[in-house]
């Protein structure tokens, strides 16, 4: 724990895809606000894009990262259904993109059984006789 925090310390980051990620559905979100925010419905354009600033902020707590991730997606989600009328489905590629962002694998050594499978696949095949190990 850290000194005074009441906090257990995270040694774990969230990963650069990840973070790629939840900046992408910020990014993608900007040509939906950009073509919403001068019609008569510019606030819930403006209001429907903020919440997609909190993922990228949150890179030192990948629990809490692929958390808010999510609940902004669903949340985004159900508010592109209801608002289809004002056009408001423009952010389903942010809800996608931040569904993505919580499901990709965070940073850390790649797995073991991974990488010993593709070097398996890698190897040539052996030719004659395969060589026996001294008991």
């Amino acid at each position: 724990m850290r000194a005074g925090t009441g906090r257990p310390e995270t040694r774990t980051r969230v990963g650069r895809l990840q973070r790629v990620l939840a900046a992408g559905a910020l990014a993608a979100s900007v040509p939906g606000l950009l073509y919403g925010v001068h019609s008569y419905y510019g606030g819930f354009f403006v209001l429907t894009v903020l919440p997609l600033t909190l993922p990228p902020l949150l890179g030192r707590f990948p629990r809490v990262f692929a958390q808010a991730c999510v609940v902004i997606a669903l949340a985004l989600l159900a508010w592109s259904v209801v608002g289809a009328q004002i056009a408001m489905y423009v952010f389903l590629p942010s809800a996608a993109l931040l569904l993505l962002a919580a499901a990709a694998r965070p940073a850390g050594p790649p797995s073991v059984r991974g990488v010993s499978s593709s070097r398996a696949a890698a190897r040539p095949p052996t030719r004659g006789r395969p060589t026996r190990r001294a008991p």
